[in-house]
Parts: C-alpha cells; structure tokens; sequence
C-alpha cells in the first residue's frame, strides 16, 4: 500500500476479492446470508444419498473423500456460482476430483471416481468427464487453490456434520509419491467390499452395516453368484465360474487375510441321529 492511498479504500476493495465460501466476517447482507445456508444445506444433502454414501463407504482410509476434500468440493461450488438447480451428484464427483488434482501426490485412487460418477461404461466416458471437470474450474475463475483455514471456516458453519469426522490418518497424510501395487485392480466400482488396509483396518467398521455378498468383477458379467447367508454376519459368497466349472469364494468383510495360501477345509453337515 502506497502512502497516498486512502486505507478505507484498499480495505474495500479486499472485502471485495474475498474468495466465496472462505470469509469470516460477521454481518454482511441477510438475504445473501440466507442463501448461502440454502446451498450449505443443499451440498450436505448430497452427502447423505445413499448411493453416495456406498462410494464414501469404499474409502475406509479417506484418501480420496476425507473432510478437507469434501469441504474443497463446497468452495468450489460457491466459487462457480452454482445454482441450487446444479447442486448435484455429478457436479459433486466432479468437484471431488478436482479436488484430488489439486492435493494429491497419488494419481491412482481418485480413478475409483470414475466407474461412481459415470456408470458401468465409464471408459469411454473419461473424456467427456474430464472436461466437465475444466469447464467447472474454469467457472472458478481457474481458482482452485483452497487453504486449510478456509476449509476449517467452511467446517465451521455445520461444526457437528459427520463429515466432517472424515480425518485421514496420518501414514496416509504428507507427501507421497508412490503406490503399493494393489490386490485388485483399481478402480472397482460400485457393487464391491471396501479395499483392506492393512494399517487402518477399518473396511469392518464402516462397511458391516451395508453388508451383503460381494459381486465378481464387471468384467466377468456370465460369473454367477450365489450368496449362502448364515443367521450371524459372516456371509460367504460362493461363485461358480461356467467356463472352467471351478468355485470362487468370496470371504467376509470381517475376516482379513494377510497374502499367502491356505487350505479351506468344508465340514460336512452331520447327519441326523436315528429317531430324531
């Protein structure tokens, strides 16, 4: 600031830049106050589809979904303008993986966005999504940059909303430049069991309420499942392979194996003693 310049001037002007979404000062116009509780409330909305909540629920580490992506993704609806009309679940996994360029060193886990945000041909539709996604920044104004405190503000407005108890753990926080080889492939879509973590171990806790047969990979479509379902939780899924005449089967969420091999041995049902 210059010694001519007037001081009530310049403050002016700043209130004027301040990013949406990320200003702390009280007061302010009741209308626009109101309005944008309209669209905190939309966006949080969002969150609670359960189809949503399934893809939250496949990312037990928070890797690509923790509180500060999720609040990221919020910023960038206010910084676009979006209308209440436009507050949706394909803008939202479009702003989530805007998002995930923006902080994460690891390219890999945020390709699990897209079998979510495009359906089961979603190959062919990278492309297009991939553009959405620039037409999104560029309604920005290409400001895709958001601090930590303008997370926390944005947080601040539903303080006690679960999601923002998303908190990454810290072996999956700081820079990372590379990724373990994976145990399936990714991205696995809807319709599959949470990855297991071996330091979180956290697929169980978030995933046995939602818990059913785990179907084989999409592109395996004539492999046919057939779930037995004990009276306890343990379901095991058992899928025959029409090609090879072979069995698969799929353990339990709440039993987590370490690589290796094993033999599974099948008791067979007691017979019934005579007289009973």
């Amino acid at each position: 600031m210059s010694d001519g310049q007037d001081p009530a001037t310049v403050l002016g002007i700043t209130t004027q830049v301040k990013p949406e979404g990320c200003s702390s000062q009280g007061g302010g116009d009741g209308f626009l106050q109101s309005h944008r509780h309209q669209e905190l409330q939309a966006f949080l909305n969002l969150l609670e589809n359960s189809f949503f909540q399934e893809f939250l629920s496949i990312d037990p580490c928070f890797q690509i979904s923790d509180k500060y992506l999720l609040a990221m993704a919020l910023v960038y609806f206010w910084r676009a303008r979006l209308k209440l009309s436009e507050y949706t679940h394909s803008n939202l996994f479009l702003a989530l993986y805007l998002a995930n360029d923006m902080e994460e060193d690891m390219e890999e886990p945020k390709y699990e966005i897209f079998p979510w945000a495009l359906g089961k041909d979603w190959c062919s539709r990278v492309g297009k999504f991939l553009h959405q996604r620039d037409e999104l920044w560029a309604r920005m104004g290409f400001r895709a940059v958001v601090s930590r405190q303008c997370c926390e503000e944005v947080m601040a407005k539903e303080p006690s909303h679960w999601a923002w108890t998303r908190k990454r753990r810290p072996h999956h926080g700081g820079v990372q430049r590379g990724w373990p080889q994976a145990a399936v492939p990714l991205p696995r879509g809807p319709g599959h069991s949470p990855p297991h973590c071996s330091h979180c171990r956290l697929s169980q806790h978030h995933s046995c309420h939602r818990h059913r047969s785990v179907p084989v990979s999409s592109n395996h479509p004539s492999l046919t499942p057939e779930c037995h379902h004990p009276p306890s939780q343990n379901c095991l899924s058992v899928v025959k392979n029409p090609w090879s005449g072979d069995f698969l089967i799929v353990l339990p969420l709440q039993m987590q194996l370490e690589p290796g091999t094993y033999t599974l041995h099948i008791i067979p049902k007691p017979l019934p003693h005579p007289g009973h």
